[in-house]
């Protein structure tokens, strides 16, 4: 897959580097140093570092036809983002020479890829690290090696990458074409909102300011990068509650009624607070449901009915009258209880009608979709409660849904598959019936920030950024928002922290969120960084050898080149006079000599507006200058590949390797706390109801068939492939699907993205083979006993 890529954006490199350095605008000396750092990157880093991973990606696979694993969604990404620079690159070297040849655009694409290729590249040498800690085809870290030192400075430099070249021209690069626009709108509106989202103004008032505040954003993404990494990475949970809700509010809530298919039932119903008795799949006893209780008391579960067809026993107060002569159809034999995403914290069952109408249609099967309670108001058990109550109702009460209940099956995406397999599991304890089926996808089920190379993928997710993924799992778990930002030791946090059972029906303890920390305090400079991690500063010489000969206009001989590497950016090079590096070697060999790296000093950006007045902090440019001489015959080429200087042996000499010439841009700002040690120090987010993952083997057995839809570039994927495997090892129906480049929460645009419905055209499959599957089983059950029954009584 990458031998003959790599060998042609060598080629390239090679001659873009010979026609470049001699020019002598600031554009050509940009262009030159981009070329150089490409072949860089290509030439140490990536190739031999997948050349290193490969061999052991099967190990990882839930079975050789099920080929998924994080380790394969990062050298996927880094593949595409190198045909994206090949396309750019061959562009560049045909018309270079032409009189319409934008060369100021084209220069700032390549340097935007070519830096974001440069992090991908410390993403994937940083999960070819990982590797060692995790054991036995376990894509999680484990637990017991995870406390070492070196295991945690490696997840600690991992959170500090640098995001903003994800979010700039490069914006969803890695997602198929018709997801690329939305994603950038999404991003777009987020860099916009966040400018106005703590002014006290009107929700119609926000979105004008947040409309005109967007241009700014659109025609500078690198501000829009910045504006966006801010607020990921510093705002509270609440902006992303906020942000998510944008859909339930004004025109856009109103938007599936006119966009989607028509539904006969579209109804909202509050179930009151009430015992009731349900009778026990096993023996004549009764059990007794009680209303959710968690947190806040006793209250209402809000649910909402959708049919497609108006049946019988179906509420129905909608204002739009039905077709004449509209007869109720009789009961469905099936019903489908669903729970929808949002990161716990934000979203309901009406921002979600852009596809439960679709299917209700598809299915023609009554659905009641729970709006359970979000965090942080609500946490953890909360929203399960209210689950398990919702569904022990519809069990009782199918019929007033319009459904026989003859097979009953739960879906969820994201949040709401945790929710539901959680549901299963706590009906199957309890002794009612268990659902036929659980189709869920994307979901979440070790909500515990355990190191995955998948969970990598949150640094360069448009929908799921590494900060946002943190607060959401903090504000579900209960962690007041305050103990991710502040300088707290996870024993004071453990003493203030109270865990709540999901048997506890008493309130808890009020929670004290009023103190908070001034973020400007945490403005660091790379020395200080470097000096937390324990990274020396680089000073020697290493070695690089070329394989591939120059193609630049025909028939041309090697050409040496300098080699500039640049940690800050290269925007501000004026001339090629300032590479004054450049060495002539005629005797065929290479080398590849380094300068020490000065400290990196950061000055505040104060241009555009910023949440919370955040003042973002960016490096001055050092010039690290690099010898490049490549080989003048292409017969002397080495048949092996050098091991990257970058990526060496993990050990406490070595810390974590970034000492050999490559380094990857960091946050100026970081947490102080890592959130993988204060998930760890917490038993609750342990909890086999919060993360089915860990729950003990006798509740995933007693778990019915589960159907998991996952994406390759989901930094959730993990979570799914080591689930599957652990639900296959205990002899569980499980069936894993995974769906080619499509985000995390792709159902929410199966309106304005084709892939995005034919994903959501999977799920409903899977939900079809469930009742179907179940409906056959029951039949042939009845005629068994239709048969047995008459020689019985003979």
């Amino acid at each position: 897959m990458f031998t003959a890529l790599f060998k042609d954006l060598r080629s390239f490199a090679v001659s873009n580097i010979a026609y470049f350095q001699n020019g002598k605008s600031s554009t050509h000396s940009k262009f030159h140093a981009t070329f150089c750092l490409l072949h860089e990157h290509i030439d140490r880093g990536i190739q031999p570092t997948v050349e290193l991973i490969a061999p052991r990606l099967s190990e990882y696979d839930l079975s050789p036809d099920v080929q998924a694993n994080g380790f394969r969604s990062i050298i996927k990404i880094i593949h595409k983002c190198c045909l994206h620079i090949l396309q750019l690159v061959r562009h560049i070297h045909v018309n270079r020479e032409s009189l319409f040849f934008r060369s100021s655009h084209y220069s700032s694409e390549l340097e935007a890829y070519v830096e974001t290729l440069g992090q991908l590249r410390a993403c994937l040498e940083h999960a070819y690290k990982l590797m060692d800690f995790c054991k036995d085809g376990s894509l999680f870290a484990d637990e017991e090696m995870i406390d070492d030192a070196i295991a945690e400075e490696l997840t600690q430099q991992v959170e500090k990458l640098s995001q903003e070249c994800f979010y700039g021209r490069t914006m969803g690069f890695q997602f198929c074409s018709s997801m690329q626009k939305p994603l950038s709108t999404v991003g777009l509106t987020m860099a916009s909102f966040s400018e106005n989202y703590l002014d006290n103004k009107s929700q119609i008032m926000q979105f004008a300011n947040t409309v005109l505040s967007s241009g700014k954003y659109l025609l500078n993404p690198e501000l829009r990068a910045k504006q966006i990494c801010a607020v990921t990475r510093m705002a509270d949970v609440r902006f992303c509650k906020a942000f998510w809700s944008i859909t339930e509010s004004g025109v856009l809530q109103q938007l599936p009624t006119f966009v989607c298919p028509s539904v006969q039932v579209n109804q909202v119903l509050s179930l009151p607070p009430e015992s009731f008795e349900m009778e026990a799949v096993e023996g004549k006893e009764t059990i007794t449901i009680t209303p959710p209780c968690a947190h806040t008391g006793h209250g209402p579960v809000n649910v909402r009915l959708l049919s497609c067809e108006y049946r019988i026993g179906q509420p129905r107060k909608s204002t739009k009258p039905l077709p004449k002569k509209t007869v109720p159809l009789p009961l469905s034999p099936c019903l489908l209880v669903h729970c929808h995403g949002g990161g716990f914290v934000a979203q309901s069952s009406k921002s979600h009608e852009v596809y439960l109408r679709q299917w209700a249609k598809d299915l023609n099967v009554p659905i009641l979709s729970i709006d359970y309670s979000l965090s942080p108001e609500h946490p953890f058990p909360r929203a399960l409660e209210e689950c398990f109550y919702a569904y022990a109702w519809a069990v009782k009460n199918c019929r007033s849904l319009g459904s026989t209940g003859e097979v009953i099956c739960l879906a969820g995406d994201s949040a709401g598959g945790n929710l539901m397999i959680s549901t299963a599991m706590r009906a199957a304890s309890f002794g009612i019936r268990v659902p036929d089926g659980i189709v869920a996808a994307y979901t979440p089920v070790l909500v515990h920030y355990t190191p995955s190379p998948s969970r990598m993928l949150s640094l360069m997710d448009p929908l799921l950024p590494v900060g946002i993924l943190v607060r959401c799992m903090a504000a579900y778990a209960g962690i007041p928002n305050d103990f991710l930002d502040q300088r707290r030791s996870s024993q004071e946090i453990e003493e203030e922290f109270v865990v709540i059972q999901t048997e506890d029906c008493e309130e808890d303890t009020s929670q004290d969120d009023s103190s908070s920390v001034d973020i400007l305090n945490r403005v660091t400079s790379l020395e200080s960084l470097d000096s937390d991690l324990g990274l020396p500063v680089p000073n020697q010489t290493q070695t690089l050898c070329d394989n591939d000969s120059a193609i630049a206009g025909g028939n041309q001989t090697s050409t040496s080149a300098a080699l500039v590497q640049s940690d800050a950016g290269l925007s501000e090079i004026s001339s090629p006079d300032e590479f004054n590096s450049v060495c002539l070697d005629t005797s065929g060999g290479s080398s590849l000599a380094t300068s020490a790296l000065g400290d990196l000093p950061l000055d505040e950006d104060t241009n555009g507006s910023h949440l919370a007045q955040l003042k973002l902090a960016n490096s001055e440019q050092k010039v690290a200058r690099l010898h490049l001489s490549l080989p003048s015959s292409p017969t002397k080429a080495k048949k092996t590949l050098p091991v990257s200087p970058s990526m060496p042996t993990i050990g406490m000499s070595e810390r974590l390797g970034q000492a050999k010439g490559f380094s990857p841009v960091y946050e100026a700002r970081h947490h102080i706390e890592s959130p993988v040690r204060l998930f760890r120090s917490l038993p609750i987010v342990k909890n086999p109801y919060m993360s089915p993952m860990v729950a003990p083997d006798e509740m995933l057995a007693s778990l019915p068939p589960l159907y998991l839809v996952g994406c390759h570039l989901d930094p959730l994927l993990d979570d799914s492939v080591m689930f599957a495997r652990k639900l296959r090892s205990l002899g569980r129906t499980v069936d894993l699907h995974m769906i080619e480049d499509l985000p995390h929460g792709f159902l929410n645009f199966s309106l304005v993205s084709s892939e995005a419905k034919l994903g959501s055209d999977v799920i409903v499959d899977k939900i079809r083979k469930v009742l179907h599957s179940s409906l056959k089983e029951e039949e042939a059950e009845r005629e068994f006993l239709n048969v047995s029954s008459p020689s019985s009584d003979s």
